[in-house]
């Protein structure tokens, strides 16, 4: 059976009534605050998904709406009052909280630490001029270590041109520089704008000139102190220039050591100098010799010389009571016995086994550990050493009712008596 278009009418009339029976009513907010009908909201064009605020709408949400499809000029006159931060979709908050929620948070944290960062740059920078402020010694000639700021090129004393950076201790720094009145290459000793460094370099640059008085045939294997003068407040101590020293050898081999025949040459040219420097009209303590201050005079030969002079005395006149490189300091100083020449003697022996061999001989730790690796080699010092010794107690234990002592335990627990 055909149905009539009259009956299917009202069968499509029926269905749209049912249908609108049960479509939710959402109560939309006017101007006026009432509510728009089901008429308006088939007359509402929407906003094509996009969030929009009713004041971004202002008074024109009260305003009725035309009857019909809206012109395209009302659309675009709409969008007009979109805030354009949400035209594009992908801005959204609802997407950006949802969809885009991983990316939201990336977003903010690059965000975050970007400010982060500016302001600790910030932060640097502001303390970064602080410290130049504070970095003004000696009239700008000084960094805040005071020791000088070299520059390459200048002219100390329109004679000596400063090339480029040897060193740098405790005492200053060694620079090379040319000597323009003798046409040939030295080394200058700069010393700290302190007085404690100027009093001790004072003391140098006189165990230097007696020596080099007395060894005016330049045989002894003793560095020779051209001249020294003040520059800027700082005394500088000029130098024949030297080649590298002997760690610097070592390191060289890959601290596989040198062969017997030349620690052999070196052994023999140490003594000279030793021996030179105990004569009785010198009497001089070298008390820092170790391969860093033994210093080859040409790199292609086994001359060497003798250099840093800085912690040096005369025998009677000890200044200091720490003195000597760890490695190669003697038990004497370790146990804070009275010294004498002797204890140069012991740095030689360590230097020349480890010249050989490649390695230090006693390589302690700190002063414990050099005192067990010693004892493990050489055995106990003698008692009555130990009865004198300020510094005893440091390394040994004395047995409850015995006069003998015990060195203290070390990591692997083992005692020596």
């Amino acid at each position: 059976m055909v149905s009539s278009p009259s009956m299917a009418w009202h069968k499509h009339d029926h269905v749209n009534m049912v249908m609108d029976k049960y479509k939710p009513k959402i109560p939309i907010s006017t101007a006026s605050g009432g509510e728009w009908t089901s008429q308006q909201r088939r007359r509402h064009v929407p906003l094509y998904g996009r969030l929009v605020s009713d004041d971004s709408l202002g008074s024109s949400m009260a305003a009725p709406l035309p009857t019909g499809t809206p012109s395209s000029t009302d659309i675009q006159a709409m969008q007009a009052r979109i805030p354009n931060t949400f035209r594009d979709p992908s801005a959204a908050p609802l997407r950006k909280l949802s969809v885009d929620l991983i990316k939201t948070y990336k977003h903010i944290n690059e965000v975050y630490y970007a400010k982060k960062k500016r302001r600790a740059a910030q932060i640097q920078g502001d303390d970064t001029s602080h410290k130049k402020e504070r970095k003004i010694y000696n009239d700008g000639f000084d960094d805040d270590n005071h020791d000088y700021i070299i520059k390459h090129g200048e002219k100390f004393l329109d004679r000596y041109e400063i090339d480029s950076p040897i060193g740098k201790g405790s005492f200053g720094q060694v620079v090379k520089a040319y000597d323009h009145v003798e046409q040939c290459n030295v080394a200058i000793k700069i010393i700290k704008n302190k007085k404690p460094f100027l009093n001790q370099a004072q003391i140098e640059v006189k165990l230097l000139e007696m020596m080099n008085r007395a060894d005016a045939e330049n045989k002894y294997y003793i560095v020779k102190l051209k001249r020294h003068f003040m520059w800027r407040n700082h005394l500088c101590l000029v130098f024949e220039l030297l080649s590298y020293n002997l760690y610097d050898l070592l390191r060289n081999t890959n601290f596989r050591g040198v062969s017997l025949n030349l620690t052999r040459k070196f052994a023999q040219q140490l003594c000279t100098a030793l021996l030179f420097l105990s004569t009785p009209e010198l009497s001089i303590i070298h008390c820092d010799l170790k391969p860093e201050n033994i210093l080859l005079c040409n790199a292609k030969r086994s001359a060497i010389k003798i250099v840093d002079f800085g912690s040096s005395c005369q025998l009677g006149q000890r200044i200091y009571q720490y003195i000597q490189s760890r490695f190669y300091r003697s038990p004497e100083v370790l146990l804070g016995i009275s010294y004498d020449l002797a204890i140069d003697m012991w740095s030689l022996g360590c230097i020349l086994v480890e010249m050989h061999t490649g390695e230090p001989l006693f390589s302690g730790s700190n002063e414990v550990d050099q005192m067990n690796k010693i004892i493990e080699v050489l055995g106990m010092p003698p008692k009555h050493l130990l009865d004198q010794a300020g510094k005893t107690r440091k390394f040994f234990e004395k047995v409850p009712g015995d006069r003998r002592y015990i060195l203290k335990k070390t990591k692997d627990g083992k005692k020596y008596k």
